[in-house]
């Protein structure tokens, strides 16, 4: 309650800054905002127990002035390539995909390498890694409500997934009474591959403590622990690779 005081009692930022909300001539309700949406791979990736996620507390696209013209209510999306160091901050951006407005271009690297920092991925050995990233930086105005279109169903698989022999526990990611829980953090996330006889070949959290030690004592305990019955090619009843998901509350 007392942060969320504190936030209220703040001076709302100027119309036209990064972050500021005002209603315009026409009574339309307009917010500035800039995003950045990071391209990473949603399963499993070889070699890393955590890919690169946002260091929010650390890092705040939300200041300075809005590119763009509010008055001509100029929204665009940049693609931008982004090196992340083992510090956490943006070692290197190029814009990949510009904008029509030029606007946008020149604002995105430079602010993106002052303000945007990160939780550095980390290998299967515990080494934080420099990586390469595509992203898009985005410029909006007017806040979205994304609906999912209605899809077409989704083809039968003639594959029998992978399934844990067992329920998956705090236990089997090595996680004990004793073990020190990262305040901020209560639910982790792991994509775990699955070889043809049932081992796990890999663990990538998605959901992670950003905690190094921890993430790869996690991911290790995985990978040692977990019983896996592997997936089963039912046109050929041959076992074949394929990837699970562990998903655990840790209160």
């Amino acid at each position: 309650a007392g942060s969320a005081g504190q936030s209220a009692a703040k001076k709302a930022k100027p119309k036209g800054e990064l972050g500021s909300e005002w209603v315009n001539a026409k009574g339309h309700s307009r917010s500035a905002q800039m995003g950045l949406n990071l391209k990473s791979e949603p399963g499993v990736a070889p070699g890393i127990y955590r890919p690169v996620q946002f260091d929010w507390p650390a890092g705040d696209l939300q200041k300075g002035k809005y590119p763009g013209d509010i008055a001509k209510d100029q929204e665009g999306e940049v693609g931008v390539g982004l090196t992340i160091a083992v510090d956490g901050t943006v070692a290197a951006c190029e814009v990949t995909k510009p904008d029509a407005i030029a606007a946008f271009n020149t604002h995105a690297c430079p602010h993106i390498l002052r303000y945007g920092r990160f939780v550095p991925a980390l290998s299967d050995q515990g080494q934080r890694v420099s990586k390469r990233y595509d992203a898009v930086a985005s410029y909006e105005l007017i806040t979205r409500i994304q609906m999912l279109a209605e899809q077409e169903p989704f083809p039968v698989s003639p594959i029998k997934k992978a399934q844990p022999v067992t329920q998956p526990t705090l236990e089997t990611a090595g996680i004990t009474a004793e073990t020190q829980r990262p305040s901020d953090v209560s639910y982790i996330a792991a994509a775990v591959g699955v070889g043809t006889d049932g081992k796990v070949t890999g663990c990538t959290l998605h959901s992670a403590t950003e905690n190094d030690a921890l993430d790869q004592h996690i991911c290790d305990s995985l990978k040692k622990n977990l019983v896996i019955r592997p997936a089963v090619n039912l046109r050929t009843n041959e076992p074949v690779e394929d990837s699970i998901t562990v998903s655990l509350y840790w209160n």
